[in-house]
């Protein structure tokens, strides 16, 4: 339906108005002149207002950021190495990169106590005895027995870490690709968290 605008107040009008409900004043007759100006006027109306909601959309884009994730709050050597402990057996959360940094951090402190303490403690009982003790032998045991979960708990700390950045577990095994593989793996284990189209986020 064809519209005019009160010449008076400005109000939408039906084309065929001779007076304004909204003020009164007495409306001319449309030309056809008129009209077409009219429909032009509401038609670049329309595009202005299409092309201001397209750029509020893109604008929204440019400005969203992936905000970093860390369960630990805030993450720090202590906690974010606990909960390195804590989801050594975990393959299907997230770790951020602060937590995976902090654990790694603590991780490598515990492994220089635990050395020297052992070394201090065999080169004792050696010193002492010509042979291996059953002591000995237990510590080497207990040794292996934590070597072994600290290579699980690295393993399913990676594999979270890549959880984070929105990839999949699976890109652990480029480990294994000769030369390069542990530095591209390095690399990856730098990249802050992902939150947008991330799959893996809970």
């Amino acid at each position: 339906m064809e519209t005019k605008f009160c010449t008076n107040c400005g109000q939408e009008l039906t084309v065929d108005a001779k007076f304004c409900p909204n003020c009164g004043a007495a409306q001319p007759p449309v030309t056809a002149a008129d009209s077409s100006a009219t429909n032009t006027h509401l038609e670049q109306q329309a595009n202005t207002n299409e092309f201001e909601q397209a750029n509020a959309t893109t604008n929204t884009q440019q400005v969203f950021h992936d905000v970093p994730y860390n369960e630990s709050t805030p993450p720090n050597l202590i906690s974010s190495t606990g909960l390195y402990f804590k989801d050594a057996f975990n393959l299907h959360k997230r770790m951020g990169r602060a937590d995976y940094w902090w654990a790694s951090l603590g991780i490598a402190l515990i492994a220089i106590v635990i050395g020297t303490v052992y070394v201090s403690v065999l080169t004792a009982t050696l010193g002492t005895m010509d042979d291996l003790t059953g002591f000995d032998a237990l510590l080497l045991i207990i040794l292996a027995i934590y070597w072994l979960f600290i290579t699980i708990a690295g393993f399913t700390a990676q594999f979270r870490r890549f959880h984070d950045i929105g990839y999949s577990g699976a890109f652990w095994l480029i480990n294994f690709v000769p030369f390069v593989g542990s530095i591209a793996v390095l690399i990856m284990l730098c990249q802050p968290s992902r939150q947008f189209n991330n799959r893996y986020i809970d």
